[in-house]
Protein backbone atom coordinates (compact mmCIF):
# COMPACT_ATOMS: atom_id res chain seq x y z
CA UNK A 1 0.00 0.00 0.00
CA UNK A 2 2.81 2.27 1.04
CA UNK A 3 4.15 2.28 -2.62
CA UNK A 4 0.57 2.40 -4.67
CA UNK A 5 0.65 5.96 -2.31
CA UNK A 6 4.67 6.80 -3.21
CA UNK A 7 3.69 6.24 -6.97
CA UNK A 8 0.41 8.40 -6.43
CA UNK A 9 1.93 11.31 -5.15
CA UNK A 10 5.00 11.28 -7.25
CA UNK A 11 2.71 10.76 -10.46
CA UNK A 12 0.21 14.26 -9.17
CA UNK A 13 3.13 16.57 -9.43
CA UNK A 14 5.00 15.11 -12.13
CA UNK A 15 1.47 15.58 -13.76
CA UNK A 16 1.06 19.06 -12.72
CA UNK A 17 4.49 20.09 -13.04
CA UNK A 18 5.10 20.76 -9.08
CA UNK A 19 7.49 20.55 -6.53
CA UNK A 20 6.01 20.20 -3.75
CA UNK A 21 8.94 21.02 -1.75
CA UNK A 22 9.57 24.02 -3.85
CA UNK A 23 8.04 27.78 -1.38
CA UNK A 24 7.05 30.69 -3.40
CA UNK A 25 9.82 32.80 -4.92
CA UNK A 26 9.19 36.01 -3.13
CA UNK A 27 8.87 37.55 0.34
CA UNK A 28 5.83 36.30 2.51
CA UNK A 29 4.03 38.64 4.09
CA UNK A 30 2.65 37.99 7.37
CA UNK A 31 -0.87 39.90 8.74
CA UNK A 32 -0.99 41.91 11.44
CA UNK A 33 -1.67 40.85 14.53
CA UNK A 34 -4.68 43.41 14.31
CA UNK A 35 -6.32 41.65 11.52
CA UNK A 36 -6.41 38.16 13.65
CA UNK A 37 -7.65 40.11 16.20
CA UNK A 38 -10.50 41.30 14.22
CA UNK A 39 -11.10 37.49 12.45
CA UNK A 40 -11.29 35.94 15.93
CA UNK A 41 -13.77 38.98 17.00
CA UNK A 42 -15.99 40.19 13.91
CA UNK A 43 -15.03 37.30 11.66
CA UNK A 44 -13.63 39.79 8.59
CA UNK A 45 -10.80 41.91 8.54
CA UNK A 46 -9.59 44.85 6.45
CA UNK A 47 -6.33 45.79 5.97
CA UNK A 48 -5.39 48.66 3.74
CA UNK A 49 -2.00 48.85 2.05
CA UNK A 50 -1.33 45.08 2.30
CA UNK A 51 0.35 45.66 -1.21
CA UNK A 52 2.64 48.71 -1.97
CA UNK A 53 1.97 50.73 -5.17
CA UNK A 54 4.66 48.82 -6.75
CA UNK A 55 3.26 45.43 -6.32
CA UNK A 56 -0.36 46.27 -7.46
CA UNK A 57 0.50 47.76 -10.92
CA UNK A 58 3.14 44.35 -11.50
CA UNK A 59 -0.28 42.80 -10.71
CA UNK A 60 -2.71 44.83 -12.80
CA UNK A 61 0.08 44.51 -15.58
CA UNK A 62 -0.24 40.42 -15.25
CA UNK A 63 -3.97 41.10 -15.39
CA UNK A 64 -3.81 42.81 -18.66
CA UNK A 65 -1.32 40.38 -20.42
CA UNK A 66 -3.11 37.54 -19.18
CA UNK A 67 -6.53 38.77 -20.71
CA UNK A 68 -4.73 39.66 -24.01
CA UNK A 69 -3.20 36.41 -24.68
CA UNK A 70 -7.00 35.02 -23.90
CA UNK A 71 -6.27 33.45 -20.40
CA UNK A 72 -9.88 35.01 -19.22
CA UNK A 73 -12.80 33.36 -19.04
CA UNK A 74 -16.50 34.82 -18.50
CA UNK A 75 -17.10 34.21 -14.65
CA UNK A 76 -19.97 31.68 -13.85
CA UNK A 77 -21.44 30.44 -10.85
CA UNK A 78 -22.10 27.09 -8.99
CA UNK A 79 -19.92 23.86 -8.38
CA UNK A 80 -18.17 22.25 -11.52
CA UNK A 81 -21.55 19.76 -11.94
CA UNK A 82 -24.06 22.74 -12.24
CA UNK A 83 -21.73 25.65 -13.51
CA UNK A 84 -23.43 28.38 -15.40
CA UNK A 85 -23.30 32.10 -16.68
CA UNK A 86 -26.00 33.78 -14.96
CA UNK A 87 -25.82 37.47 -15.74
CA UNK A 88 -28.75 38.44 -13.17
CA UNK A 89 -26.37 36.84 -10.54
CA UNK A 90 -22.83 37.43 -11.82
CA UNK A 91 -21.24 40.04 -14.65
CA UNK A 92 -17.16 39.42 -14.14
CA UNK A 93 -14.61 37.58 -16.07
CA UNK A 94 -12.13 35.39 -14.55
CA UNK A 95 -8.51 33.31 -14.61
CA UNK A 96 -8.08 31.33 -11.94
CA UNK A 97 -4.11 31.55 -11.42
CA UNK A 98 -3.43 27.85 -9.24
CA UNK A 99 -1.74 25.69 -9.70
CA UNK A 100 1.06 27.59 -10.02
CA UNK A 101 2.07 26.13 -12.85
CA UNK A 102 -1.30 27.08 -14.95
CA UNK A 103 -0.30 30.26 -17.00
CA UNK A 104 3.64 29.20 -17.01
CA UNK A 105 4.77 31.04 -20.06
CA UNK A 106 2.00 33.86 -20.27
CA UNK A 107 1.18 36.94 -18.69
CA UNK A 108 4.23 38.10 -16.36
CA UNK A 109 5.61 34.66 -14.30
CA UNK A 110 7.87 36.89 -11.75
CA UNK A 111 5.03 38.89 -10.67
CA UNK A 112 2.68 35.98 -10.28
CA UNK A 113 5.58 34.20 -8.48
CA UNK A 114 5.82 37.33 -5.92
CA UNK A 115 2.21 36.97 -5.21
CA UNK A 116 1.91 33.64 -4.32
CA UNK A 117 4.80 34.25 -1.44
CA UNK A 118 2.64 36.99 -0.37
CA UNK A 119 -0.28 34.90 0.00
CA UNK A 120 1.64 32.08 1.40
CA UNK A 121 2.50 34.48 4.45
CA UNK A 122 -1.05 35.33 4.68
CA UNK A 123 -2.32 31.73 4.34
CA UNK A 124 0.39 30.97 7.25
CA UNK A 125 -0.63 33.51 9.35
CA UNK A 126 -4.05 32.09 9.38
CA UNK A 127 -2.80 28.63 11.05
CA UNK A 128 -2.79 30.49 13.95
CA UNK A 129 -7.10 30.41 13.96
CA UNK A 130 -7.37 27.21 12.17
CA UNK A 131 -5.18 24.53 10.45
CA UNK A 132 -5.66 25.40 6.48
CA UNK A 133 -3.53 22.77 3.84
CA UNK A 134 -0.94 24.63 1.46
CA UNK A 135 -1.95 22.09 -1.61
CA UNK A 136 -5.40 23.24 -1.55
CA UNK A 137 -4.79 26.75 -1.51
CA UNK A 138 -7.73 28.73 -4.32
CA UNK A 139 -6.89 31.99 -6.05
CA UNK A 140 -7.85 33.72 -9.24
CA UNK A 141 -7.87 37.20 -10.64
CA UNK A 142 -10.94 39.16 -11.11
CA UNK A 143 -11.76 41.47 -14.16
CA UNK A 144 -15.13 43.26 -13.10
CA UNK A 145 -16.35 45.97 -16.38
CA UNK A 146 -18.04 48.75 -16.14
CA UNK A 147 -21.68 47.64 -15.38
CA UNK A 148 -20.41 44.01 -13.58
CA UNK A 149 -21.72 43.14 -10.06
CA UNK A 150 -21.91 39.58 -7.89
CA UNK A 151 -25.07 39.78 -5.96
CA UNK A 152 -25.22 38.39 -2.17
CA UNK A 153 -23.67 34.95 -1.53
CA UNK A 154 -21.52 32.64 0.85
CA UNK A 155 -18.44 30.85 -0.27
CA UNK A 156 -18.94 27.98 1.63
CA UNK A 157 -22.01 25.42 2.53
CA UNK A 158 -22.38 22.03 4.09
CA UNK A 159 -22.38 18.55 2.30
CA UNK A 160 -21.05 20.29 -0.64
CA UNK A 161 -17.00 20.54 -1.48
CA UNK A 162 -17.26 23.99 -0.71
CA UNK A 163 -16.92 23.45 2.84
CA UNK A 164 -13.37 22.90 3.00
CA UNK A 165 -13.13 26.66 2.23
CA UNK A 166 -12.14 28.62 6.00
CA UNK A 167 -11.39 32.06 4.81
CA UNK A 168 -11.72 34.05 1.20
CA UNK A 169 -9.23 36.77 0.62
CA UNK A 170 -9.14 39.50 -1.98
CA UNK A 171 -6.34 41.70 -2.90
CA UNK A 172 -7.71 44.82 -4.75
CA UNK A 173 -5.53 46.33 -7.47
CA UNK A 174 -7.74 48.99 -8.85
CA UNK A 175 -5.37 52.21 -9.77
CA UNK A 176 -7.25 55.78 -8.66
CA UNK A 177 -11.02 54.22 -7.43
CA UNK A 178 -12.67 57.02 -6.44
CA UNK A 179 -16.14 56.55 -5.28
CA UNK A 180 -18.11 57.57 -7.91
CA UNK A 181 -16.60 54.05 -9.63
CA UNK A 182 -18.66 52.13 -7.52
CA UNK A 183 -17.93 47.93 -7.05
CA UNK A 184 -17.58 47.76 -3.37
CA UNK A 185 -17.54 44.82 -1.45
CA UNK A 186 -20.63 44.55 0.65
CA UNK A 187 -20.07 42.66 3.93
CA UNK A 188 -23.25 41.40 5.10
CA UNK A 189 -23.24 41.81 9.42
CA UNK A 190 -26.76 40.51 9.67
CA UNK A 191 -26.12 36.94 10.31
CA UNK A 192 -27.96 35.30 7.80
CA UNK A 193 -26.55 33.42 4.76
CA UNK A 194 -27.54 34.02 1.25
CA UNK A 195 -31.23 34.87 1.70
CA UNK A 196 -31.91 37.59 4.57
CA UNK A 197 -35.40 37.99 5.56
CA UNK A 198 -37.22 40.64 3.82
CA UNK A 199 -38.05 41.98 7.25
CA UNK A 200 -34.32 41.56 8.41
CA UNK A 201 -33.04 45.32 9.29
CA UNK A 202 -30.06 46.03 7.06
CA UNK A 203 -26.59 45.31 8.53
CA UNK A 204 -23.50 45.46 6.65
CA UNK A 205 -19.84 47.07 6.28
CA UNK A 206 -18.86 48.31 2.33
CA UNK A 207 -15.25 48.16 1.79
CA UNK A 208 -13.71 50.50 -0.93
CA UNK A 209 -12.03 48.55 -3.22
CA UNK A 210 -8.65 50.66 -3.45
CA UNK A 211 -5.09 49.20 -4.98
CA UNK A 212 -3.66 47.53 -2.15
CA UNK A 213 -6.03 46.64 0.32
CA UNK A 214 -6.40 43.00 1.41
CA UNK A 215 -9.95 42.13 3.09
CA UNK A 216 -9.95 38.03 4.62
CA UNK A 217 -13.05 36.67 5.97
CA UNK A 218 -15.19 33.47 6.96
CA UNK A 219 -16.13 31.68 4.17
CA UNK A 220 -18.88 29.87 5.49
CA UNK A 221 -20.47 32.89 7.64
CA UNK A 222 -20.03 36.12 5.79
CA UNK A 223 -22.45 36.78 3.20
CA UNK A 224 -21.20 39.60 0.90
CA UNK A 225 -21.59 40.80 -2.64
CA UNK A 226 -19.76 42.78 -5.22
CA UNK A 227 -21.87 46.29 -6.02
CA UNK A 228 -22.54 47.46 -9.35
CA UNK A 229 -19.64 48.76 -10.90
CA UNK A 230 -19.06 52.37 -12.81
CA UNK A 231 -15.31 51.63 -13.90
CA UNK A 232 -13.56 48.51 -14.35
CA UNK A 233 -12.35 46.17 -11.29
CA UNK A 234 -10.15 44.69 -10.85
CA UNK A 235 -8.51 42.33 -7.64
CA UNK A 236 -6.89 38.69 -6.51
CA UNK A 237 -9.58 36.57 -5.01
CA UNK A 238 -9.71 33.59 -3.93
CA UNK A 239 -9.80 30.85 -0.35
CA UNK A 240 -8.05 29.22 1.97
CA UNK A 241 -9.40 25.84 2.33
CA UNK A 242 -9.21 23.13 5.20
CA UNK A 243 -7.16 19.56 5.56
CA UNK A 244 -9.27 17.27 3.78
CA UNK A 245 -10.83 14.66 6.32
CA UNK A 246 -11.44 10.95 5.60
CA UNK A 247 -8.84 8.19 5.47
CA UNK A 248 -5.43 8.28 5.32
CA UNK A 249 -5.72 7.28 1.89
CA UNK A 250 -7.86 9.50 0.62
CA UNK A 251 -5.87 12.47 2.02
CA UNK A 252 -2.91 11.30 0.78
CA UNK A 253 -4.30 10.89 -2.41
CA UNK A 254 -5.48 14.35 -2.32
CA UNK A 255 -2.29 15.51 -1.88
CA UNK A 256 -0.17 13.95 -4.46
CA UNK A 257 -2.77 14.50 -7.29
CA UNK A 258 -2.95 18.41 -6.07
CA UNK A 259 -4.88 21.27 -5.73
CA UNK A 260 -6.64 21.45 -9.45
CA UNK A 261 -7.52 17.77 -9.80
CA UNK A 262 -8.07 17.27 -6.69
CA UNK A 263 -10.89 19.75 -6.42
CA UNK A 264 -12.13 18.90 -9.40
CA UNK A 265 -12.12 15.95 -9.17
CA UNK A 266 -14.92 16.55 -5.87
CA UNK A 267 -16.42 18.94 -7.77
CA UNK A 268 -15.44 21.55 -6.60
CA UNK A 269 -13.49 24.02 -9.42
CA UNK A 270 -16.12 26.49 -10.59
CA UNK A 271 -17.16 30.30 -10.88
CA UNK A 272 -14.48 32.41 -8.37
CA UNK A 273 -15.92 35.14 -7.04
CA UNK A 274 -14.90 39.06 -5.90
Amino acid sequence: MASILLAIHSLGFSILGLDPAAPAKGSAKPLPASALSDLRSQQFAVVPGFLTTEEVGAYREDVAKLRAEGRFKTAGIGETATNRVDNTVRVCEQCFIYPPQRHRGFGDDAARERLYATLDGVRDSLCQLTPLEPLLTEGLYAHYPNGGYYRRHVDAAPNNPSELRAFSYLLYLNDAWEPEHGGCLRIHTDGYGEDAPISAPESYVDVEPRGGTLVVFRSDTMAHEVLNTNAERQAVAGWFNRPVGGSGFRQTLIKGLGAAVALAALGKVAGGDK
